[in-house]
């Protein structure tokens, strides 16, 4: 498993504003998705692209296209949907499938309640969008998902991280072609499951309690 942690002063700059409790949420949304542009860059370095050539108003050209099969990104409902606007600027060609999971506030497991992905999805190269990686689990039961069904290449981009989340998603998917795109990666979780000092419940703060 790969981790990249993107130190990018822009990128921390709006971390910080996302971090404070008075961030209302239309901002907290807006910035959101410029973060998620931002993390998109870093996460899609190593999209797979094939040799074409163009023609110019001069001359022709050589350059690269984004390869077939097409990326798949995957936001985890609901908090990982505030995410996808940031991500297909930046890869508009891409499809869009969805995961949705919700964590047992008791156990701290995963259920899955909603699916919406390609049934084969061999030699895809797929990109998860989840804004909070905290215990890990979530993450690796949609990263678990994609590789069942023939997902060869998986690159998951959160904003923040906690240590025991990394560590249980490299335990987990050890052997797996996985990276990990973080803005940051804090101090820890704390009883509740909560990264600290985070930035509260990504989806309440997203779009308001339900």
């Amino acid at each position: 498993m790969r981790v990249h942690v993107a130190d990018h002063p822009l990128i921390t700059h709006k971390l910080t504003v996302l971090r404070d409790k008075d961030t209302p949420s239309p901002v907290f949304r807006s910035l959101v998705e410029e973060l998620m542009t931002l993390l998109a860059y870093e996460g899609t370095r190593g999209v797979r692209v094939e040799a074409v050539t163009v023609q110019t108003p001069v001359s022709a050209a050589p350059g690269v296209r984004i390869s077939h099969p097409k990326p798949l990104v995957v936001p985890i409902l609901r908090a990982g949907l505030g995410m996808l606007e940031g991500m297909v600027k930046l890869l508009p060609t891409a499809e869009v499938g969805f995961l949705g999971m919700a964590r047992n506030e008791e156990t701290l497991q995963p259920t899955t309640y909603a699916e919406r992905l390609p049934d084969d999805l061999s030699d895809r190269q797929c990109f998860v969008l989840d804004p909070m990686l905290a215990t890990g689990g979530s993450l690796i039961a949609a990263i678990n998902f994609l590789f069942d069904r023939g997902a060869v290449d998986v690159t998951a981009i959160c904003i923040l991280a906690a240590p025991e989340g990394l560590a249980a998603v490299e335990k987990a998917l050890a052997g797996r072609e996985v990276t990990i795109v973080l803005g940051a990666v804090d101090e820890k979780l704390n009883e509740q499951g909560y990264i600290v000092p985070g930035l509260g419940d990504a989806g309440d703060r997203l779009y308001g309690l339900v």
